[in-house]
């Protein structure tokens, strides 16, 4: 089991890698496609859309033929667009690169799928997601600043060491990992209808929860897709310079994620009040940030709110499980609503950058609405 986890883990370090990587691009993009950052933007948007389309039929099919296969071919489809990437000399090809890869975009979930398979009882699962979060910050600490120092040989770059990371964690996935689904079905019919699982998911008693964790996830969308386009909008920030400014907060989201959430912070407050914490003090940093026109001070703010962001994931992912059995259905609905938050909002702080508008008001009244809402009908979550 112990090896069947570090092989999942890893992979997710490579599949997270290989997606991070592309962050310090997207400005270089706008320029060597001769596009706005709208268009840059709606390659998320493709990515995300098909995605999420994607994401349960994928779900469904590794229930019937296994975790093993569904995950080789999500990993090929990126595998597929970043070759794509590589090759495009214009917007279009680069759109339709996003949604190759988002045809087969189950990497997470899978992955997750398979974390959850492994574990034999409830804190080992608590403790497999916490590892999970920290392994994909790790990724957010790496990836960027290897794409920074890989632009200084051309924008193209980054795409080409993706591809490779891609090829290694296929090879690693086909030879290194067994099936770990006991119970498929072969026999099983496939029935798959995305509107009723939508419909599903917001009657379930489970869809206040559900609710809060879209609109916070809209927030923070809003910032992560459009973050390097408005350093380089607002500030004339190179891709290699945001890179390294992203690495950055990886490493302090690291720090958190590694030493401080089990040392420090679910030690002195439970996961009700972190919920809280992290909520206020991410309005806080979002709206402060909105106001400052001083590239260092919006810096620190977004530096101390994506601390509070990788605080509030976790936690509110446990205090949906908490006293729910169906771990792999609320896994795949959470994934759902990931994609979902990222269909729209990148397009929003695209349009914003165009507009010369900060995106950070946006994201601080989105988590003010998350918040209020929380507070009135999800008492056993925000203290």
């Amino acid at each position: 089991m112990k090896r069947i986890k570090r092989i999942a883990l890893f992979t997710l370090f490579l599949d997270t890698l290989g997606l991070t990587i592309i962050i310090p691009v997207l400005p270089n993009l706008v320029m060597y496609y001769h596009t706005s950052y709208f268009m840059i933007s709606l390659g998320v948007t493709l990515y995300s859309l098909f995605a999420l389309v994607s994401t349960p039929i994928l779900g469904a099919l590794s229930d019937k033929f296994g975790r093993k296969p569904i995950l080789s071919v999500s990993v090929f489809s990126s595998l597929l667009s970043f070759i794509i990437l590589r090759i495009s000399w214009n917007v279009w090809i680069y759109l339709i690169a996003r949604i190759v890869n988002g045809l087969a975009g189950g990497n997470v979930s899978s992955i997750q799928s398979i974390l959850s398979d492994v574990s034999v009882d409830q804190k080992e699962r608590t403790n497999n997601f916490w590892l999970f979060w920290a392994i994909f910050g790790i990724g957010f600490i790496v990836g960027p600043a290897i794409g920074a120092l890989l632009l200084s040989f051309g924008t193209k770059m980054p795409f080409i060491i993706s591809s490779i990371l891609c090829a290694i964690n296929l090879l690693l996935i086909i030879f290194g990992l067994p099936e770990t689904n006991k119970f498929l079905n072969t026999l099983k019919k496939i029935k798959i209808n995305i509107i009723s699982i939508f419909k599903d998911m917001f009657v379930s008693k489970e869809k206040k929860y559900y609710l809060v964790f879209l609109i916070v996830n809209l927030a923070i969308f809003i910032y992560q897709m459009s973050f390097t386009l408005y350093l380089n909008q607002r500030f004339g920030l190179s891709g290699t310079t945001s890179g390294y400014i992203l690495a950055l907060f990886g490493l302090i989201m690291a720090i958190n994620q590694w030493f401080l959430l089990k040392s420090f912070w679910l030690k002195r407050y439970s996961n009700q009040m972190l919920t809280s914490i992290s909520l206020i003090w991410m309005v806080l940093c979002y709206g402060w940030a909105f106001f400052f026109n001083q590239l260092r001070a919006i810096i620190v703010l977004v530096a101390l709110s994506g601390l509070f962001q990788w605080i509030f994931r976790p936690v509110f992912q446990n205090l949906i499980l908490w006293t729910n059995k169906d771990i792999w259905l609320i896994n795949g609905n959470m994934s759902a609503i990931l994609n979902l938050a990222n269909i729209f909002w990148p397009l929003f702080g695209g349009y914003l950058i165009d507009m010369g508008i900060s995106p950070f008001g946006a994201v601080a009244a989105l988590l003010i609405i998350a918040y209020i809402y929380a507070k009135k009908y999800l008492h056993q979550c925000v203290a």
